[in-house]
């Protein structure tokens, strides 16, 4: 059976301002989709998203409303690579855990953005992971891998090339701002670890490391059980 891989992309990569970083990463999956690896991808909001929910809060919408526009923005964004991988995308963006098995069900690459208010990109694509037996869950963030502190804000971060679950809820929990680098938030922590699915970090400005990665290729950070 092809190896199952679960992919979530930044919406800082993937977004209507940088169409050739799209192109690049519609290469990447496409590549990787026709070397036998079934793909399931989840697209974030990004700066789309951001605009949206700050224009809602401005105006008075209520929490929910602002999710639910993030959501919407992060839909625009897996629509965008969708038609860029056409045909071998699964053209709409599923809306719920149970569209996203029937399109992964196609055979065709599956790209999804948000499913619902509360609930990150990260979640979505731990849920994927899970539901759909994946491999690995390859993170293309904003940063080289998982660090000890955020490196765009102190020059001491170092990279952690190798950490548990435990571990990353360690660095997690010691953080002023939680998920400020696009890691896993605590609800898609535990659904990797109660699955026990390991999860590779990487920076996504280069799509190529996603290929790395998802080649087994030592790039970024490593995510798994101890």
């Amino acid at each position: 059976m092809a190896p199952t891989v679960v992919v979530k992309i930044s919406g800082k990569h993937v977004n209507p301002e940088k169409p050739g970083m799209v192109r690049r990463y519609a290469e990447v999956l496409r590549l990787l989709s026709r070397e036998g690896y079934r793909l399931a991808v989840v697209v974030g909001g990004g700066p789309v998203a951001r605009a949206y929910i700050a224009a809602a809060e401005e105006a008075g919408a209520g929490k929910a409303f602002q999710d639910m526009l993030g959501i919407e923005a992060a839909r625009l964004n897996a629509r965008l690579l969708a038609a860029v991988l056409q045909p071998e995308a699964y053209p709409e963006p599923p809306r719920s855990l149970w569209e996203a098995l029937e399109a992964a069900a196609t055979g065709r690459i599956l790209v999804a953005g948000g499913f619902q208010p509360g609930q990150s990109t990260a979640g979505v694509a731990a849920l994927l992971a899970e539901a759909l037996g994946a491999e690995l869950l390859v993170l293309a963030t904003t940063v080289e891998g998982v660090y000890t502190a955020d490196p765009r804000r102190s020059p001491e971060a170092r990279l952690i090339p190798r950490l548990s679950y435990g571990e990353l809820r360690r660095v997690l929990e010691q953080s002023l701002e939680p998920g400020r680098y696009e890691l896993l938030d605590p609800l898609a922590l535990s659904i990797v670890e109660r699955s026990r699915i390991p999860v590779r970090v990487v920076d996504g400005s280069d799509p190529w490391n996603v290929a790395r990665a998802v080649r087994g290729e030592q790039v970024g950070s490593l995510i798994e059980a101890s």
